[in-house]
């Protein structure tokens, strides 16, 4: 500030400053331009410090901030400890485990929507072959109460926990007698590769996503053996169902999130021609 105060024209002029004198070789530490510009540089620095501490209140703020968003709702599915109990935590407003466990953490699936106004949370256990199960009554209902602490109050949510949905087919495959038997089985060895594919895109859909039949066809065309495929039929029967509905159209999302094939090798005929 005194560098552009001492080089203005009129300053110099009105001041009749001459040569090449600097404000410290014309101005005395007890001026009172030097007073002046003191307090405004002093008058400055304060409002900077001052804003800068309400930033970092701001960004802590925001940081220990509850954002309850989809991620944030599978998050914390994820997080359930089965026999924990929860405490709230006075600094961040909100209920956490004093000690992480993974060891209790029984939900290993987790599939979060938004349903306008609402959430719908669906989770699942896990069984021995590292595939989706329902939880039991009694750690769904635990889980139910720590969703209930856990999330913003006043927002609705619903929470379910199902076995995966039976899923059965038809198809025809024509298949390389070169590589394939009539059933299917590998001839250099002892595997189905048309069913090795079908579980393998059945296992590869993200927990409570949808299955299609397109990826389905593609999924057996890429299997080892197979010319070309011919699907007929897809039908689900969801675990409280009794029976079985065909697909209509070319997707399904299933309402236990995951699903399970049911009589897969009796549903695919395999012939030499289409």
């Amino acid at each position: 500030m005194t560098d552009m105060f001492i080089s203005d024209p009129y300053i110099r002029e009105k001041y009749g400053i001459e040569g090449d004198g600097a404000f410290d070789d014309v101005f005395s530490k007890v001026s009172v331009e030097n007073i002046l510009f003191f307090i405004v540089a002093s008058t400055i620095y304060v409002l900077e410090s001052m804003f800068d501490a309400l930033r970092s209140e701001v960004d802590e703020k925001s940081r220990t901030a509850v954002v309850a968003s989809l991620p944030w709702y599978y998050s914390i599915c994820l997080e359930y400890q089965h026999g924990d109990e929860l405490v709230y935590d006075d600094t961040t407003k909100t209920y956490r485990y004093p000690d992480e466990d993974d060891s209790k953490r029984v939900v290993k699936f987790a599939a979060c929507s938004d349903r306008g106004g609402g959430v719908l949370i669906l989770v699942s256990g896990m069984d021995g072959e590292g595939k989706p199960e329902a939880l039991s009554s009694d750690i769904l209902d635990a889980f139910k109460e720590y969703i209930r602490r856990r999330k913003p109050a006043g927002v609705l949510v619903d929470v379910f926990s199902y076995d995966p949905d039976c899923i059965s087919m038809s198809l025809y495959v024509q298949y390389d007698p070169l590589m394939l038997e009539t059933d299917g089985k590998r001839i250099s060895g002892t595997d189905y590769p048309v069913e090795t594919a079908i579980e393998g895109y059945l296992s590869s859909i993200k927990y409570g996503g949808t299955f299609n039949k397109t990826k389905l066809v593609d999924a057996v065309q890429s299997a080892d053996g197979v010319v070309d495929v011919l699907l007929q039929d897809v039908a689900v029967r969801p675990a409280a169902s009794a029976s079985y509905v065909s697909i209509s159209g070319n997707n399904y999302t299933a309402v236990g999130g995951a699903f399970k094939t049911e009589k897969l090798r009796e549903g695919i005929t395999y012939v030499l021609q289409l």
